[in-house]
């Protein structure tokens, strides 16, 4: 049985008992094959996609739209962007986010409006492109009203979130005084040098006029250090041991002196018998020099 791609309207005059003729429609469903020969290349900063319309769509000449889907390789498809486009076959995707592989793919159907109906085709097959390293800067701020709590998320680098903590912060109104969101939660990305950082906050003044002023910055974290409660000091130097006459045996280093001088040290000693660490002996004294004997 011959498979048929499209669907369209056509009258046909068909004869009735020789007495008088009808027009009837034959009405046939469409469905396009994929588009081809999908690519992508850099233009002006921005990415330009362009394919080739399917095979056997010569039928159709114009008729056809195309939905374009495009998403970070670790994203699902069920979160990727799109666009439908009419009559072309070329899309422009710009404002992607940096250092981020992205993949892309197209489908066609009849144009809606044109005498034409049916359903999509199958996907093309992915394209997928690299875009360049961006700033250390977060990236990526998207905010969600759940009906009760203003939800944000944002990326940041990994190298970046080990030493470097960030804070959301809001204002109700402009006039209002900026508050900040906690806690933040972290959430690894297997494969992705990103980290995505997330906090919510209850709306109380629900409205269409409702307007939050929401960014994120470092955030400073201030502590007090005692000084005086803070002293590592510098390891002895100089360490010697000598055979006393009376059999025992002395060990002697030389201390390093602080600035101030009304800062004691003291010392603690360990010694035990070649490759016997674990029957280490242990001594404390407040001057640089030990006696002992074996």
């Amino acid at each position: 049985m011959r498979k048929l791609n499209y669907m369209f309207c056509s009258p046909l005059h068909v004869p009735v008992f020789g007495i008088a003729s009808h027009v009837l429609y034959i009405h046939l469903p469409v469905q396009p094959l994929p588009p081809q020969n999908l690519s992508v290349r850099e233009s002006s900063g921005d990415f330009l996609l362009t394919w080739t319309a399917p095979d056997g769509s010569q039928g159709l000449g114009n008729a056809l739209e195309y939905e374009v889907a495009y998403k970070r390789e670790w994203e699902s498809w069920e979160k990727a962007a799109s666009r439908l486009l009419s009559n072309t076959t070329h899309c422009h995707l710009s404002h992607l986010m940096p250092g981020s592989r992205y993949v892309a793919r197209v489908r066609a159907r009849p144009e809606q409006g044109r005498g034409f109906s049916g359903q999509y085709s199958e996907w093309s097959t992915d394209v997928s492109w690299e875009t360049p390293e961006g700033g250390i800067h977060p990236r990526n701020l998207r905010c969600l009203f759940n009906g009760a709590y203003l939800m944000c998320s944002w990326e940041v680098k990994k190298v970046i979130a080990t030493s470097v903590i960030f804070g959301l912060f809001f204002r109700p109104t402009p006039a209002s005084a900026e508050k900040e969101c906690s806690p933040v939660y972290e959430k690894n990305l297997p494969h992705v040098p990103y980290v995505v950082q997330s906090c919510g906050f209850p709306v109380s003044n629900i409205s269409s006029w409702s307007q939050y002023q929401v960014s994120v910055r470092t955030k400073t974290e201030e502590k007090l250090i005692e000084a005086y409660k803070n002293i590592k000091v510098l390891p002895p130097a100089n360490v010697s041991v000598e055979l006393m006459k009376s059999q025992q045996y002395e060990l002697r280093w030389k201390k390093h002196s602080f600035r101030s001088g009304n800062i004691k040290q003291k010392y603690q000693v360990q010694f035990w018998e070649h490759d016997q660490y674990e029957k280490v002996r242990d001594r404390k004294r407040r001057s640089p020099g030990f006696l002992f004997a074996l």
